[in-house]
């Protein structure tokens, strides 16, 4: 297990963990969802660490010029180990640091932060492709840090309602200039056509077509913070598309490097 999931890592970027999170689990987990979601429910803007879901253009783009958003639906919530310690106690019980972690990385992680992603059906807008280390916390030492993340599906991700995909190969290329507009700071102006940074199609690597990483309840993928990946829209009239992740800092992998990636090959 310890090899496979480290040469996994190592040659793909990202490595599947069926069956992660088991029952008692996978209930605390969609307990602690259904909790923040409550916290949502009265929002009606985007603020501080919830966003809030927009039709049309997509909650972060309606985050940043300050316009209307689906009152209480979630698209994403930061730091949810903070907002709800639950979060944080089941990941410590299924050992995710001190097991997949290191055996990928070869080194213990260190929890840095934590997400609710959603993708409500109709409605849920799309991820762009990016790399995690673009977007690094404050601390991180780019020659001698890197990310591993462990993105657990509470309900069944699939391509209809936008599971992840990624780029094998692509957290062995360097940095990808990603294209975008930064997250406003608090009373900054309103952006008045915000892109989400993103990394553009002429940038991506085209000797490898994209994986996609359909998951049941329960079950998660590990990836490196270089992997390019995305997720799209969930177009689906029923079924909604929830995960949690939980992101590690880890000594940076050998096998990655810093050094902006050169044109598409």
């Amino acid at each position: 297990m310890v090899e496979s999931y480290s040469r996994g890592m190592r040659e793909n970027g990202f490595v599947r963990l069926p069956g992660l999170a088991g029952g008692a689990e996978l209930a605390g987990l969609r307990r602690a969802a259904g909790r923040l979601e409550e916290l949502a429910r009265d929002r009606t803007a985007s603020a501080g660490d919830f966003v809030l879901e927009a039709p049309g253009i997509g909650g972060w783009a309606a985050w940043q010029q300050g316009s209307g958003a689906l009152p209480g639906v979630l698209r994403s919530a930061d730091r949810i180990h903070v907002h709800e310690p639950e979060f944080g106690a089941v990941q410590r019980a299924l050992g995710l640091a001190e097991g997949p972690v290191r055996a990928a990385s070869g080194a213990t992680g260190t929890l840095v932060n934590s997400f609710l992603w959603a993708k409500p059906p109709v409605v849920g807008s799309a991820k762009p492709w990016h790399q995690d280390m673009a977007f690094a916390p404050p601390g991180f030492a780019a020659g001698q840090d890197g990310i591993v993340t462990v993105w657990v599906a509470l309900e069944p991700a699939t391509r209809r309602n936008g599971c992840l995909e990624f780029i094998p190969g692509s957290h062995v290329l360097g940095l990808f200039p990603h294209t975008g507009d930064r997250e406003r700071l608090p009373g900054e102006a309103p952006l008045r056509v915000p892109v989400e940074p993103h990394v553009a199609n002429g940038h991506l690597p085209r000797a490898a077509g994209a994986v996609a990483m359909p998951l049941e309840p329960g079950s998660a993928v590990m990836f490196d913070g270089m992997v390019l990946h995305r997720s799209a829209p969930n177009t689906t009239v029923s079924e909604p598309r929830t995960a949690v992740s939980f992101v590690y800092r880890v000594p940076r992998p050998a096998w990655t490097r810093m050094e902006p990636a050169a044109a598409p090959v």
